[in-house]
């Protein structure tokens, strides 16, 4: 391309170097250390949160528990108390009947060993539980502020970035604003087709956008060319600016 004076072909070396930081701050931005921590943080959360919703449906199944063995104790109790209350009253003289009560309060009795040790089994249980949801609620207490505090600083981080970017954008609209339309489509194009770099300055026989040194045949021809002339770089193609050595 022909009809570049060499200082607007040098200040698209500015253009890029302005793309270069401003794609620089976008990763940045989007790859924030903190940005994958409170990513991890927040899976962890949601695998504590699983935990904890487990845990506290097994305390309200083991108090469920604890609640009908209780009720049943207490059920028991009534009618041995009543069936005690017949025997010492005397109330009971035929011999088959008085047997048949004793029989009715042993049986009680044994059953209502069976339903104690479910209760307590069932305390036992709601205590180990109930344990278990508070260690539970310590591990989310803890996540959920160390991920705060990150949040808090890639809030911050990303806050400076976007200032800066910003600052950036503001450059870069006025740079722009300095050059020639078909100069600064010829830029993006190669900007685009070559990964976010398009355009390298040439400088000690090397093209510094692609790090390789141009044959002596290159060489000659950059010489040989006029000074308006936009070059393009053999080994790479991006766009070839020339500068002092």
């Amino acid at each position: 391309m022909s009809g570049s004076p060499p200082e607007q072909q040098r200040r698209l070396l500015d253009l890029q170097a302005l793309d270069s930081r401003s794609d620089h701050l976008d990763r940045a931005w989007r790859d924030h250390p903190a940005a994958a921590e409170v990513e991890r943080m927040s899976a962890e959360a949601d695998e504590l949160a699983v935990r904890l919703t487990a845990a506290e449906q097994a305390v309200d199944e083991a108090a469920g528990r604890l609640r009908s063995a209780e009720r049943e104790a207490e059920d028991i109790t009534r009618r041995q108390q009543k069936d005690q209350t017949r025997l010492d009253a005397g109330s009971v003289s035929s011999p088959r009947e008085l047997e048949s009560l004793q029989h009715e309060i042993e049986t009680l009795q044994a059953k209502l060993d069976e339903v104690e040790t479910a209760e307590l089994e069932a305390m036992e249980e709601l205590d180990s539980v109930q344990t278990q949801v508070s260690a539970v609620r310590e591990q989310v207490t803890r996540i959920e502020e160390i991920r705060t505090e990150r949040q808090a600083q890639l809030d911050a981080a990303r806050a400076a970035i976007d200032t800066e970017r910003e600052a950036l954008a503001a450059d870069r609209a006025a740079l722009v604003a300095e050059l020639p339309d078909d100069l600064v489509r010829l830029y993006e194009r190669s900007r685009a087709q070559h990964a976010g770099v398009g355009v390298g300055a040439l400088r000690h026989g090397r093209c510094e956008a692609c790090r390789l040194s141009l044959t002596p045949a290159d060489l000659a021809r950059v010489a040989a060319a006029a000074p308006d002339e936009l070059l393009r770089c053999e080994e790479c193609g991006r766009l070839l600016v020339r500068v002092d050595d």
